[in-house]
């Protein structure tokens, strides 16, 4: 909200700065800037064109003679389709300087002397955007005579200075330049002053040629409007119009600008109907059927059954609180009026709004709050400017689809409390100044304090909010410094997070890069990596239909990943994502949040170079990225590897779940080849682990050993084993028997095709011994070494090689 200091001199003094204005509303908790339009302008005059005539060498450019307050007219050369004799127009001198640095010099066009420009608002500082349409595409010619070589500034308001307000939500009452006032009013310890709107009582008649109904009177308060008869539509006048374009509104017409005017001024929304355009003498505000469509210049919106709008029989005129129809709008043929002041229910604007993408200022205003209080003063006040601009013949009294009356807020509070809760010691009589500085009502009662906080302050409501405002009031820089007491908190990580950031930094360390990606998937995305199989969690108002489900996986993320980089030829992918995914269980409202940290890896893990050759990502490469992760967990835990088909979009021979102490905490495996198809990626490998059951596992406890003393025994194993026979069981088994000197067990080779037994394989093992407390001799690895044979030869069929 910009607040003009020439606006806001109408009701309170303004002897200070915008600089000093925008900083000292700023220490009060609402930030501020100074806005100077115009700085940069100079020789910018009033012109009356005396004559015009045609530029004997160009079929465009006139030749006009202008008046500027000068002892002689001066001639300047204009090409403005518009341009006339006896015109006001707006004229830059030569040495004048414009926006963007442009600086005007005397000269000849076409062999004629031109000694200035004659200009149109946009090029003066005026986005052509919200200058009167008529004026679009050529120069702006002024409504009433004005005084040849007077400057333009004022007049225009093309050097107002303002002070530009970030409102938050709960402070919407500054959204409409009486409560501004309010609040740069107590700052500077003044109260504003305002000017009840009043009618010619002559004009006002009991009358209505329409009837109004409100169906929804939960969502619509207070709905009232007034008849305006025989109004003859023309301009607003140009102190309303240099308004509404610094406040980025396009005049349009009188009416219409008499609304938007009002909307700055009180912070109400106007919306103003051609009467004679209504399809029946009924006006109804209801929820739209589904399929009606809302007339716009731009476009149709097609409504359903959750709009609520303004109808007239069949035909909706508006949609509630954010904007009107073009079958009802007010236009220079218009001769009678509606002129429409409610409160709309602000979570419904909002969503309504949102869902057809028509967001403005009148629905910024309701999904903030309106102050329900001034509804009719603010439709007085915009009744009274119409009539003023083109008297009206005949006005109706107010007239009500609804009404509840505004009642002000009670907040009882102490003076001793407040100045606890402060750590100050102000006085009764300085409390309740600051308090009615506000405009609040207060009733003192020996230390206690009723205060009536009037209708236009709805975010107050307990006696919290009176300490806030007293601080603020007070000056957040006038508290006193204290130091904080009380015991230190050891700064750190939850051991939870400690865990996630180990496990982020093994993948950093070898060479993933992090992603993040949305939360929200769509229905196809979430259905394809349920591997949790719980029940799926749908926004109630999602933003797109990619977007309507919160995710069960982090994969569907990571192959979008993947396919985008890939479709922008960027095969060698090796990316993680550390997030929650939501699991919500049968019967269950809200979903449980679960750490999660899923990778994919597409592409060459290794590149081709000139001592290397580029190797490709397999199972195997993936399967040891997730198993340095499980080493770091620190868990006193089996970790296993069990081949799974269970998971459809997983190719069925390359995917397996993971488990600890029998319970699954995971899977790593091979996209499908015709999942792979479907989002057109390459061969990609993925893999996912449930942090928060990796947390909860138990730890153990890790000593320091001494480097051994004595040396090591080595033994090599070659068998011939059925395929269907995994690795992780031959070595579980080996362990089992290995004896407790048997350290480590290595796969080294692995043999299929020529030379061996159909459906069978050929394993190499290396076996390491190690006692760190004597040597070891040939007969104890020995002996452990024809265990490990004779039980895989017993449970395997093996055969020894």
């Amino acid at each position: 909200m910009k607040i003009s200091t020439n606006w806001l001199k109408e009701y309170i003094p303004v002897n200070h700065t915008v600089e000093e204005m925008a900083n000292k509303i700023s220490l009060t908790g609402i930030e501020s800037g100074p806005v100077k339009l115009g700085e940069e302008l100079t020789g910018l005059v009033v012109g009356h064109i005396t004559s015009v005539e045609p530029h004997p060498d160009s079929d465009h450019l006139k030749v006009c003679k202008v008046d500027v307050g000068e002892a002689e007219d001066i001639q300047i050369v204009c090409g403005a389709p518009n341009v006339a004799a006896d015109q006001y127009v707006i004229v830059a001198m030569h040495g004048a300087h414009l926006p963007n640095g442009v600086r005007i010099k005397r000269g000849k066009l076409r062999g004629q002397e031109s000694n200035g420009m004659i200009c149109g608002l946009d090029e003066v500082g005026v986005p052509a955007k919200y200058m009167p349409e008529e004026f679009e595409n050529g120069i702006y010619v002024f409504d009433e005579p004005q005084k040849p070589g007077e400057a333009v500034y004022d007049l225009l308001g093309l050097k107002d200075q303002m002070i530009d307000i970030d409102i938050t939500p709960n402070r919407a009452d500054t959204l409409g330049m009486r409560g501004a006032a309010w609040e740069i009013g107590a700052t500077y310890d003044e109260k504003p002053s305002f000017t009840e709107p009043k009618l010619i009582n002559d004009k006002v008649k009991e009358f209505s040629d329409i009837d109004v109904a409100v169906e929804n009177k939960d969502l619509v308060p207070d709905y009232l409007i007034r008849e305006l008869k025989d109004v003859k539509v023309g301009k607003s006048p140009l102190w309303m119009q240099r308004r509404l374009w610094n406040q980025n509104i396009r005049p349009v017409n009188s009416v219409i600008d008499a609304a938007n005017y009002v909307m700055i001024e009180y912070g109400q929304p106007i919306q103003a109907y051609d009467l004679d355009k209504l399809e029946s003498n009924q006006l109804t505000v209801k929820f739209a059927e589904n399929g009606d469509k809302l007339n716009l210049s731009d476009n149709d919106k097609v409504l359903d059954q959750n709009d609520l709008v303004v109808s007239s029989g069949n035909q909706i005129i508006g949609l509630a609180g954010i904007i009107s129809s073009d079958v009802a709008k007010v236009d220079e043929n218009t001769t009678n009026v509606l002129l429409e002041a409610g409160v709309f229910d602000g979570a419904h604007v909002r969503k309504t709004a949102q869902r057809h993408d028509l967001r403005n200022d009148a629905s910024n205003r309701f999904e903030k709050g309106v102050d329900n209080g001034i509804v009719t003063e603010a439709l007085t006040r915009a009744t009274q400017l119409v009539d003023q601009t083109d008297s009206v013949k005949e006005i109706s009294e107010t007239i009500i689809g609804s009404y509840i009356e505004a009642k002000p807020t009670i907040i009882k509070g102490s003076v001793s409390h407040i100045n606890h809760l402060m750590g100050l010691e102000l006085t009764t009589e300085k409390m309740v100044g600051i308090l009615e500085r506000l405009g609040f009502n207060v009733e003192v009662d020996g230390d206690n304090l009723t205060v009536s906080v009037p209708t236009r302050r709805w975010d107050m409501s307990i006696e919290a909010d009176l300490v806030e405002e007293v601080n603020r009031i007070y000056g957040y820089a006038n508290l006193p410094n204290t130091l904080p007491a009380g015991m230190e908190t050891r700064g750190g990580y939850s051991p939870k997070r400690e865990l996630n950031n180990k496990l982020r930094n093994v993948l950093l360390g070898a060479g993933m890069d992090e992603v993040i990606n949305y939360s929200l998937l769509n229905k196809k995305e979430v259905d394809d990596f349920n591997a949790i199989d719980t029940e799926y969690t749908k926004l109630l108002h999602p933003m797109t239909e990619d977007h309507e489900y919160l995710r069960s996986s982090l994969i569907p993320g990571l192959v979008r990943n993947i396919a985008y980089n890939q479709a922008r030829k960027n095969a060698d992918i090796s990316i993680f994502e550390q997030a929650r995914i939501f699991d919500r269980p049968t019967g269950q409202d809200r979903p449980n949040e679960v750490e999660y940290i899923s990778g994919a890896v597409s592409g060459n893990v290794v590149s081709d170079s000139w001592n290397t050759k580029a190797q490709k990502v397999d199972f195997y490469y993936v399967k040891g990225l997730v198993e340095e992760l499980l080493n770091n967990v620190n868990a006193d835990s089996d970790f296993t590897f069990v081949a799974t088909d269970e998971y459809s979009n997983l190719h069925p021979g390359q995917t397996a779940k993971i488990l600890a102490n029998e319970q699954v905490i995971g899977l790593v495996g091979k996209l499908h080849p015709n999942y792979q198809k479907a989002h057109s990626i390459d061969d990609t490998f993925v893999f996912e682990l449930n942090v928060d059951l990796l947390f909860n596992l138990n730890k153990k406890s890790v000593q320091a050993q001494s480097a051994p003393k004595y040396p090591s025994i080595s033994r090599d194993l070659a068998i011939l084993v059925d395929k269907t026979v995994e690795n992780g069981q031959i070595i579980a088994d080996i362990y089992n028997n290995g004896g407790k000197y048997l350290k480590d067990v290595n796969i080294f080779d692995v043999y299929e095709g020529k030379n061996i037994k159909p459906s069978h394989k050929s394993l190499g093992y290396h076996l390491e011994f190690l006692n760190p407390d004597d040597t070891l001799t040939d007969d104890e690895v020995e002996k452990a070494f024809s265990l490990v044979k004779d039980s895989l030869v017993q449970k395997f069929n093996v055969e020894i090689r």
